[in-house]
């Protein structure tokens, strides 16, 4: 893989490559995560679920927390959109205010976006545990 940091790139460059690599990274996360969420349900709400004889609340629970967190990663994808976006601005920043104010948005959203993960990863355990113990 090519360095995509080159001698020539000043610290604005190597700041606006790190953001670009980072919401590229997002993007990935985000799209394989609602394909596994999509996943999930249809495996949950399947016949092999109903010849398991699995416990039908334990199903039913799972089932809503999927739908919710497809719901959350829906949102999540708006949000990032939205903030690629808007992250394109910070080349046009002239100072240090501005450049500060797209740091700590990045800053947030990437905090945002490591919960989301972690409470998926969670489900994805109890789905796990789930299908473990039932079939």
């Amino acid at each position: 893989m090519e360095n995509p940091i080159q001698e020539h790139h000043d610290d604005d460059d190597i700041q606006r490559i790190n953001l670009e690599k980072d919401v590229n990274e997002w993007n990935k996360e985000i799209e394989f995560t609602q394909k596994e969420l999509i996943f999930y349900s249809k495996l949950l709400d399947s016949k092999l679920v109903r010849k398991a004889n699995a416990n039908e609340e334990d199903e039913s629970y799972i089932l809503k927390s999927v739908t919710q967190l497809k719901e959350k990663n829906s949102q999540f994808q708006l949000q990032l959109l939205d903030f690629e976006n808007k992250s394109e601005d910070i080349v046009e920043c002239e100072d240090v205010q501005c450049e500060t104010f797209f740091l700590n948005e990045h800053f947030t959203f990437k905090q945002k976006l490591i919960a989301h993960v972690a409470k998926v990863r969670t489900v994805k355990k109890i789905i796990f545990d789930f299908f473990e113990s039932n079939l």
